[in-house]
């Protein structure tokens, strides 16, 4: 799962959505504060700085501020911890349930930005399953100058 050579940028993200999404409740289930999140229509400001009103909840955990490395397979195992840590009880079940009786979705993003060229990263069936787990499929964004 190593990025090859030519890795210019890369992070990846642990989405939580729907309407009756709690973002509260996922950051006391999961122990860590996200990145963004907000209620379904919650006023919430974007990087720009325009005031945006959420069409749906959302709780976001992004690698990018949290780990210090080109590649993805560091950025995605970080995310891969916070569902499977190995000092707590497996957050699997206790997700699954949160998430059947509020509704959520989940999915995990990655971004990768290498040189022209480089060739991408590529993802292990052995990560997509553990975060097919909670229902999440991994989602990439690759590309190259």
């Amino acid at each position: 799962m190593k990025s090859k050579a030519g890795t210019l940028s890369t992070f990846a993200s642990l989405s939580f959505f729907g309407d009756n999404l709690e973002p509260s409740r996922v950051s006391q289930l999961l122990g860590v504060e996200p990145t963004t999140a907000y209620r379904k229509g919650e006023v919430y400001k974007r990087s720009r700085g325009h005031a945006v009103v959420g069409r749906t909840g959302l709780w976001l955990l992004s690698s990018r501020d949290h780990v210090q490395s080109r590649e993805l397979d560091d950025h995605l195992a970080y995310l891969k911890a916070i569902i499977f840590p190995s000092k707590r009880n497996d957050l699997v079940k206790p997700l699954q349930t949160l998430m059947r009786e509020k509704g959520l979705g989940a999915d995990v993003s990655c971004f990768w930005y290498g040189e022209r060229g480089a060739s991408a990263p590529a993802i292990p069936e052995e990560l997509r399953a553990a975060f097919a787990q909670i229902g999440a499929p991994i989602e990439t964004d690759f590309d190259t100058d």
